[in-house]
């Protein structure tokens, strides 16, 4: 099979996790966590149509096309041992449904006091189209190169998918290697590794062809590892 080698010359900072959300699909009732002071958004492939909520349960939810924002509203309570008036955000559950692409999803949102969060309604086969679309937009090897800057630039295509797997890898002597994610569309698949040097290390991506199945394309954003350094590897497989 013929295999496209691509590289890419940049210094890329391994420590961003943009990808990190939280994911519903799927029929009955779905619980996930929600920032209890900041404001939170669900992410839905189309644009919503509607948000059914309590609003005798201190949340505000505002639609904005394929974004609902949604914040836990606090109320005044009096401290008598300061003897002044606090804000409270109360942290029970709350039921949130939303119409998105004619499917209703039944979210239980659990308060917590974390940092804003951000979840996304998935629609396989809305997302599977588009992907497909994506992937049938431009010629074989843009297609590839496209697909590895999208990774490295933690940008998904429209109707990809991305799975954490944080997974390591063995047989490797002078360097630790770990599947960090994938990346999933229709056709193809982009697999993202973290490579940290045990000591100085010259990489070659022909050395890494084999960790795949039906690999497309490879770049490596570091050639060259000196101990403690890391670097991140991303190859391009067709899906089986």
């Amino acid at each position: 099979m013929k295999k496209w080698i691509l590289i890419l010359i940049a210094k890329l900072m391994v420590t961003s996790n943009l990808f990190a959300f939280q994911v519903v699909q799927g029929e009955g009732y779905q619980f996930v966590d929600i920032s209890l002071k900041d404001t939170n958004r669900i992410i839905c492939p189309v644009s919503i149509g509607q948000a059914i909520f309590s609003k005798e349960k201190n949340i505000q939810v505002k639609i904005a096309g394929q974004n609902a924002f949604v914040k836990i509203i606090p109320h005044q309570e009096f401290n008598p041992e300061t003897g002044q008036q606090k804000l409270v955000y109360p942290s029970y559950p709350r039921e949130l449904y939303l119409e998105c692409g004619g499917k209703i999803f039944s979210l239980v949102l659990t308060p917590k006091d974390i940092p804003a969060e951000t979840i996304a309604l998935r629609l396989p086969a809305y997302e599977k189209e588009k992907a497909a679309e994506y992937e049938k937009s431009g010629p074989y090897r843009k297609t590839l190169l496209e697909l590895i800057r999208s990774a490295y630039l933690e940008q998904p295509p429209e109707g990809y998918q991305v799975e954490e797997i944080n997974q390591p890898l063995k047989n490797f002597d002078k360097i630790e290697v770990f599947l960090r994610r994938k990346m999933k569309g229709a056709h193809y698949v982009v697999y993202e590794y973290v490579i940290t040097a045990k000591q100085k290390v010259n990489l070659d991506e022909i050395h890494f062809l084999h960790i795949t199945r039906n690999p497309l394309a490879i770049s490596l954003s570091k050639l060259i590892l000196t101990e403690g350094e890391t670097a991140r590897l991303f190859i391009v497989s067709r899906k089986s």
